[in-house]
C-alpha cells in the first residue's frame, strides 16, 4: 500500500483532492500540521524555516548528486588545512 501526502491551506485544492479520492473510492483522511512539525530540525530551529538556508542545502545536495564535491575523512581534512 502507498500513501500520498500533500500540504496546502488552499480549501478549493483540498475539496478537488477529497472528490477525485471520493471518486476512485480511495481512502484518505485530514491532519492538521502545525509550522514546526515542517521544521526538520529536532529542536524547530529557526533556520530551517528561512527558505533562502534552505535552497541552499538543496543546492549542496545536488552538487553531492552530481559529483562535484570532494568527500574527505578527518585525516584528509587535517592534512589539507594543515599544509
Amino acid at each position: 500500500m502507498k500513501a500520498i501526502e500533500i500540504q496546502t491551506d488552499n480549501e478549493e485544492i483540498l475539496g478537488a483532492f477529497k472528490k477525485l479520492a471520493k471518486a476512485f473510492k480511495v481512502d484518505f483522511f485530514e491532519k492538521e500540521v502545525s509550522k514546526s512539525t515542517l521544521n526538520p530540525s529536532p529542536s524547530n530551529d529557526p533556520y530551517f524555516e528561512n527558505p533562502k538556508n534552505l535552497a541552499e542545502i538543496e543546492a549542496g545536495l545536488i552538487e553531492v548528486k552530481e559529483g562535484r564535491v570532494v568527500k574527505m575523512d578527518r585525516n584528509e581534512r587535517k592534512k589539507l588545512l594543515h599544509s
